[in-house]
């Protein structure tokens, strides 16, 4: 397929992944239109010409994935929009051929790898001191999101297990648990298509600038991916720790970080630092208020969420996360409620017990071939990433072509107008 289509499509699209950077990659390249210099057409030929004939030449939503992410220009929350629309499996891996992989579209402009514990950037708050690793065993649920273009996803659910978890006697020297991540990206299905599934709603709503979005169907993506968070020790001689850390005795605070990741989401790798600033009181319901930065190659970017044990915020808690936010200088009252009324009423989650551990000691998931895999994106189809093309068939061609000549903001905008505000109560806003 032709190079300069291709790539003057992926110079703009290439922000889109999983934890939405912010705009360096815009700063730099949005405003000065297409740059062949960016572009190693003999890589994108002899490299990735597989990938990008699968998208080009065989999945019409690829091709409008690319031409609505192009036209955001750059627009972090544009382009969010566009991958939750159109992003599938052929748009990964042409980004990943490309972009990771093969450095075809030179877009690369930071430094990849997780940053040295010590040099990681300051949380806006100090961290919990001495923190428990194996408190965060079992299933969580973000209740609470700070940034609007990442934060505050429906149905998003974690699960955290230790390597050792099904042994006897733990390793007391291990410093890893896998964290299996669910969650759900709103889109609009596109006039012309053919029945929703069955765990598609319609919602019609109204945003803030008058505009009436939900007209058509809306549908719920479902992705799951597997990473491996390795928590930090502070006694590590080689870090600068001991510059992160505040007065001495009782008082002493630290800003060191807590654990860090690495991931690959959408084709694009991504490296996190997690900062727990907050959790809940002995005898209160369990809650983690979490502070992360992070970085891929081509933005950086920040957020903030609450981990429950249960689906909900308890009430009990609301004032301690609200106090916690505004010590850091987050506005509680900008934080998103996360809907998670797509999981059943399952019992609060629990770190294994020892009768677990010992009934599963045969290693039976190693025997099924099922040992997790560190960072795999796994997306997990409940509902269609994407129409097929056969059903793009079905559509009327003055639909196709609408696709390509859309604003390409509006599936934001769509995503935006279910964003639900965090309700305080009285009582907490007046403590």
């Amino acid at each position: 397929p032709p190079a300069t289509p291709l790539s003057a499509s992926l110079i703009l699209a290439t922000a889109a992944t999983p934890v939405h950077a912010e705009d360096e990659l815009a700063a730099k390249y949005g405003g000065k239109g297409f740059d062949s210099s960016l572009v190693d057409q003999t890589c994108l030929v002899d490299k990735c010409s597989l990938s990008a004939k699968a998208c080009l030449a065989d999945d019409p939503s690829c091709r409008k994935g690319l031409t609505c992410t192009a036209k955001c220009m750059g627009d972090n929350s544009c382009i969010t929009g566009c991958m939750a629309r159109y992003g599938n499996e052929n748009l990964d891996n042409l980004l990943k051929c490309t972009i990771e992989d093969n450095e075809c579209i030179k877009v690369a402009i930071l430094p990849g790898g997780a940053d040295s514990y010590g040099e990681e950037p300051l949380p806006p708050a100090p961290t919990v001191r001495n923190f428990d690793m194996m408190s965060m065993e079992g299933t969580w649920y973000k209740v609470v999101g700070f940034n609007p273009n990442y934060d505050c996803y429906a149905c998003q659910r974690n699960t955290f297990t230790s390597p050792d978890s099904n042994d006897v006697i733990r390793n007391p020297f291990n410093d890893k648990l896998q964290v299996d991540v669910e969650f759900s990206m709103p889109r609009m299905l596109p006039d012309g298509s053919p029945p929703p599934p069955s765990n598609v709603r319609e919602q019609i709503t109204r945003g803030e600038d008058g505009l009436v979005y939900g007209s058509q169907t809306i549908g719920f993506n479902d992705y799951a991916t597997r990473e491996t968070m390795v928590f930090d020790k502070a006694g590590d001689p080689a870090s600068k720790v001991a510059n992160l850390v505040l007065k001495n005795g009782q008082d002493e605070k630290s800003y060191a970080r807590t654990a860090h990741s690495e991931g690959e989401m959408f084709g694009l790798k991504f490296w996190e630092n997690w900062y727990v600033i907050g959790e809940n009181d002995p005898g209160q319901p369990e809650f983690k208020f979490v502070y992360y930065n992070g970085k891929t190659r081509q933005n950086t970017y920040e957020g903030a969420f609450v981990y429950s044990r249960t689906k909900e915020l308890d009430e009990s808690a609301m004032a301690k996360v609200y106090s916690i936010a505004s010590d850091a200088g987050m506005n509680p009252d900008q934080f998103c409620k996360i809907r998670n009324g797509c999981f059943k009423d399952d019992a609060i989650a629990s770190p294994p017990s020892m009768y677990r551990r010992v009934m599963a000691s045969t290693k039976i998931s190693q025997l099924l071939g099922v040992e997790p895999v560190a960072a795999e994106f796994v997306p997990v189809k409940k509902s269609s990433l994407s129409l097929t093309a056969q059903e793009d068939g079905k559509r009327k061609w003055w639909h196709e072509v609408g696709d390509y000549l859309e604003d390409p903001h509006r599936h934001f905008k769509v995503m935006e107008s279910l964003r639900v505000t965090m309700d305080w109560p009285e009582s907490v806003k007046q403590q």
